[in-house]
């Protein structure tokens, strides 16, 4: 009757009943009594925030004193930042009834409510054990003296800023001169729309963007009348960082907003050119893919570097790229770095442009990838070496290996990473870490070990508000650790949280090719009686070929039908794996870059073509199949660990196609055991499941052993969909 169920105000209350002796416990008794007459008569607030605020005012007046100031920062705030605003040690500190038995040692006087359960302490934190505590103690400050005194911790604690660059200290700073407002001078409100900036930077620079937002936007709103004019340089600046902010926030309509103030007030070309950088990865991000090409191709042309809508014949830039690579091949790192730097201001900018547009080149416009990443080794070579040169080796890099040539291709990214360290270009880094990485270090180190340095370039673009390479980052590390038998219920929890992430951030694009891998290792985690496999989900496959047209967007087609038809051989559809290889295939005619998984793809095109050619005895199959080994067999020379054991078991299926020995049966083990030295549970497991249809298939018993080695395989990779289906369709 008396607290209405609030939890808060029932341990508050019984509390207060035990500090006014109308409740206690006898020992006499042995038992708990109160006073019920009293306890009736007894008067309580109708809410916990006026019981806590009584509460509050029976502390100490030095304790109400500090509740009050971390009232005024929030609901937590460290001992050393009270410290400073409480002054000297002498006049804070006093005894505490709770470290009585520590003798001499001395405790802020917020111990006091610590005791009193109104504050928890955390190591160094003192945080009310309650937002209404909070509420409570906040509203002991009368309205009318508030705002000053948020403008006191502000103004001390910004003394303090001055020295340092600690994210915490500027933030409360700026919280509380922000909320001090109105007690600040006209004349200072300009230094504040520059603290807020700074607060903006910082926010964005640790991931934090709504904080950014909220920050820019009020940096604005200091602004006076007439701003463009009286102070045009920070004006610029708080809008086109306002525009980046609300990007990564993937609020497009406020981008577009804040871009257009920008395009309209600005007094130079140069200065719209960063925020025609945001509109370009809006539009990209929204899949507005021909509008961020026709923005760019047109900042390109005014800063003096021709971009042709229809690029020239691959055959010419390709033969451009070769002599490049000639080139470069002969040079030391320390003999590149000696090459002259750029010092062309539009010819910095364009380079810049020319980044991103390759980006979106690579997934949407690969008739103009070669070209771009050609234009942007033109300018390095022309004009000098820049920053975004390294994104233009790196990815130069990455297409040798299309082309076969590993070896140039490892030299040139080894002079993309001593140019990334010579400028310490972080903002590059995560282009650079993706090229390299999922290029030509997976395939010629262990793949599991460039899965980390994907993931630093996932958390460096975050850091730098750089949301697109950060969500590619994110999906192509999930890719690879996937294709190198990651643990599949790990891999799972990391795919829907990067997912959420896109859609949090709206990157429609890359969440596209996100949402098909985690389609595929939610089927094979988890078991499912009427399995929906994506290659026989029709509806899905006309709703993505139907975008994929209108956007001509083939390697996303391409990317669906490689790990629909991973997926259907794993689980034994094999003429449906079939159609998704060839559909595939035919994609590919149209693309600069093909998916070929370090030898992944080639592998599971073999084992599908074995599959069917054994089931139909169409020449086409084995051809196929034949033309897969071949590619293993050139794989293998590049990256032995990768390739392998993937080329002995084709081999031994190809083998089991025409006799039946143990021979045969000793290459399935030396491809089950090369796996597992090679640490690919997945494919040690597809091994062993060959190897006992192979043992079946000719009524040889062994075959239930490495059924069960294959059940106990899958077990651990973590495909409990597969190991059930195993079960039922194979009852070993």
């Amino acid at each position: 009757k008396k607290t209405c169920g609030n939890v808060l105000l029932v341990t508050q209350f019984l509390r207060l009943l035990w500090e006014e002796g109308l409740l206690f416990f006898s020992l006499e008794a042995n038992t708990w009594k109160w006073d019920v007459e009293a306890i009736n008569a007894k008067e309580v607030a109708d809410d916990a925030g006026v019981l806590m605020s009584e509460k509050l005012l029976h502390l100490p007046v030095g304790c109400q004193d500090a509740i009050r100031l971390l009232a005024c920062i929030g609901l937590k705030c460290n001992e050393s930042i009270l410290m400073l605003l409480m002054g000297e040690k002498k006049d804070v500190r006093v005894r505490g009834k709770r470290r009585r038995d520590e003798g001499d040692h001395e405790s802020l006087m917020l111990d006091y409510a610590v005791d009193e359960g109104l504050l928890k302490k955390e190591e160094s934190n003192y945080i009310f054990a309650h937002d209404q505590i909070q509420q409570a103690a906040y509203s002991l400050i009368p309205i009318n003296e508030r705002g000053r005194l948020h403008k006191k911790i502000g103004t001390s604690i910004l003394g303090h800023v001055q020295d340092t660059e600690d994210a915490v200290l500027i933030f409360i700073a700026v919280d509380q001169l922000n909320k001090g407002r109105m007690f600040i001078e006209e004349d200072e409100m300009v230094g504040l729309a520059r603290l807020n900036l700074k607060a903006g930077e910082k926010a964005i620079s640790l991931a934090t963007f709504m904080s950014a937002v909220l920050y820019l936007k009020t940096g604005i709103s200091l602004l006076c009348d007439g701003h463009w004019e009286v102070h045009y340089d920070l004006s610029l600046e708080l809008y086109t960082l306002y525009a980046e902010a609300e990007y990564c926030l993937g609020h497009f309509q406020e981008v577009g907003y804040a871009a257009g103030i920008v395009l309209k007030e600005a007094e130079s070309f140069e200065n719209k050119l960063r925020v025609y950088s945001t509109l370009i990865r809006s539009l990209a991000a929204q899949n507005k893919i021909q509008d961020a090409f026709e923005i760019g191709f047109n900042i390109l042309s005014k800063l003096g570097v021709n971009c042709q809508y229809q690029p020239p014949d691959k055959s010419i830039i390709t033969k451009d790229l070769m002599n490049m690579t000639k080139a470069l091949e002969d040079l030391s790192g320390t003999e590149f770095l000696n090459h002259k730097m750029m010092d062309n201001d539009k010819m910095i900018a364009a380079m810049k442009f020319l980044r991103l547009l390759n980006f979106y080149a690579f997934f949407s416009k690969q008739e103009h990838l070669f070209f771009i990443i050609n234009q942007m080794m033109n300018l390095t070579l022309t004009y000098g070496l820049c920053r975004e040169s390294c994104t233009a080796l790196a990815n130069l890099s990455f297409i040798l290996c299309e082309f076969g040539d590993f070896k140039a291709s490892e030299h040139i990214g080894q002079l993309a990473m001593v140019l990334l360290k010579k400028f310490k270009a972080q903002e590059c880094l995560p282009q650079v870490y993706l090229a390299i990485f999922s290029g030509v270090q997976s395939w010629t180190k262990i793949p599991r070990r460039c899965l980390e340095p994907i993931l630093h370039g996932y958390e460096v673009a975050m850091q730098t508000g750089d949301v697109h390479h950060a969500m590619t980052c994110a999906y192509t590390y999930g890719m690879s650790s996937f294709v190198v038998g990651q643990s599949l219920a790990s891999l799972e929890r990391e795919l829907n949280a990067f997912g959420k992430q896109m859609d949090e951030y709206k990157q429609a694009m890359v969440s596209q090719y996100s949402g098909v891998l985690r389609q595929v290792v939610a089927n094979l985690v988890h078991s499912k009686h009427d399995l929906p496999l994506l290659a026989s989900q029709t509806a899905e496959q006309n709703d993505l070929l139907a975008e994929g047209l209108k956007n001509k967007e083939t390697l996303l087609l391409t990317h669906f039908y490689l790990f629909a038809g991973i997926e259907a051989y794993i689980f034994g559809e094999y003429k449906l794996a079939a159609d998704m290889v060839e559909k595939r295939q035919a994609a590919e005619k149209h693309m600069s870059y093909r998916f070929k998984l370090n030898g992944a793809t080639a592998f599971y095109d073999g084992l599908i073509f074995l599959a069917v050619a054994r089931i139909s005895r169409d020449f086409k199959w084995s051809f196929g199949a034949s033309n897969a080994i071949s590619r293993l067999e050139k794989h293998v020379q590049v990256g032995k660990f990768n390739c392998e054991h993937k080329l002995l078991l084709l081999q031994a299926e190809s083998e089991s196609m025409i006799d039946y020995n143990d021979d045969i049966l000793k290459k399935y083990e030396l491809a089950i055991s090369t796996a597992a030295k090679n640490e690919y549970i997945n494919e040690q497991a597809i091994a062993s499941e060959r190897a006992a249809d192979f043992l079946l298939r000719n009524g040889d018993s062994r075959a239930s052993h490495y059924y069960g080695k294959a059940h106990s395989l899958y077990l651990h990779w973590g495909a409990q969909g597969k190991t059930d289906h195993l079960c039922k369709n194979i009852p070993f």
